[in-house]
């Protein structure tokens, strides 16, 4: 049984990375190959390579650049006049990176067009930020290393997306009672939590559950107070600077994914140590029960906090003013508070006779 429950959770772990690296939607058409830094007043080497069968067009690449907040995006540098496709895959660029003001890091823009032109654009794809580093000596910038890369809107695409909010139903806004609404099922929880372990019916064994309720007390109580503080959502924005000002913003997704994957392999593990415990009888399954729904709601929040793109896209869908991942992160709270209050109902002592 160990053996299956551990293969188990590696395929749990594998299958929630790929599903959600798949989310990505990152361009298989081309790989990019290019220092890690550039150097303004120096040259920059970029190795582009297209990938399966292309329509006949012309390819672009161009040298864009970025202000130190990764905005301020503009051209930089040329690579050179449109190249016919056919035939060729491997496609080499030099950049002359100018010294200009207000460049802190540079990209590439790669895109592929009948005619050669940005507005007849059939596909875009961008490399991830580059830094770039003030003038120094002569020299090569580095090795080539294969670039991250991104899928970038053409020029119909972004015109299409301009027009298409009028017709798209617009997105809900999300309620100011969520987090109060998620705050009272936790405090509720933890209050019944408190209540159980005061009391002690039937053999005397069940008072060592005594100290786990109060232990699951004190962890809803202080995820009501971070519910209602906010304070979870200022660690996340600390940490996403923290993460942009060390040059490690843009290599986030696989440490995102890896996490992710981690939280829904615990949780299976979590889930069969469930039903192996409710199997049998006795007032554990309520505890069960409750940590249970604690855990479920600490997974998603830690979850959501990440702020992957595919759960971002499921938070912005809103009901009645509940997202997706608030709602079943009340899910879990109610849980805890359901399981609470029956173990507090069956643990009461006897009424005089």
């Amino acid at each position: 049984m160990t053996a299956w429950l551990a293969a188990a959770l590696v395929l749990v772990f594998t299958a929630t990375y790929l599903v959600l690296d798949r989310t990505e939607h990152r361009p298989g058409w081309l790989t990019v190959e290019m220092p890690s830094y550039a150097v303004a007043g120096r040259t920059l080497e970029v190795e582009v390579t297209l990938k399966g069968p292309l329509e006949s067009t012309m390819i672009d690449c161009d040298l864009q650049r970025a202000n130190g907040e990764k905005k301020g995006w503009g051209f930089l540098a040329s690579g050179g006049p449109p190249r016919p496709v056919a035939g060729v895959r491997s496609h080499a660029y030099v950049f002359d990176v100018p010294v200009r003001e207000d460049t802190a890091f540079a990209f590439v823009l790669v895109f592929l067009s009948p005619s050669g032109r940005w507005p007849d654009g059939t596909r875009a794809a961008t490399s991830a930020y580059i830094p770039v580093r003030g003038p120094g000596p002569a020299g090569p910038a580095g090795p080539l290393r294969r670039a991250r890369l991104y899928r970038y809107p053409t020029a119909a695409e972004a015109a299409a997306r301009e027009a298409g909010p009028a017709a798209v139903r617009p997105r809900g806004t999300m309620s100011a009672w969520v987090h109060p609404a998620i705050a009272a099922l936790l405090l509720a929880a933890a209050v019944l939590s408190v209540t159980r372990s005061r009391r002690r019916a039937g053999p005397k064994a069940e008072g060592d559950d005594r100290t786990v309720w109060l232990i699951l007390a004190a962890a809803m109580a202080l995820c009501a107070a971070l519910e209602l503080s906010g304070l979870a959502g200022h660690v996340a924005d600390w940490g996403r600077r923290w993460a942009a000002q060390a040059g490690l913003y843009e290599s986030r997704q696989p440490f995102q994914k890896a996490v992710m994957a981690a939280v829904a392999s615990a949780s299976l593990g979590l889930f069969v140590l469930f039903l192996r415990a409710v199997r049998r009888p006795g007032p554990h399954r309520a505890l069960w029960g409750a940590a249970i729904g604690l855990a479920a709601y600490l997974a998603l929040s830690f979850v959501s906090a990440l702020s992957f793109h595919a759960v971002d896209v499921v938070r912005g869908l809103v009901w009645r003013g509940w997202s997706a991942v608030d709602a079943a992160r009340g899910a879990g709270a109610l849980a805890a508070l359901l399981a609470a209050g029956l173990s507090a109902k069956s643990g009461r002592r006897p009424g005089p006779t």
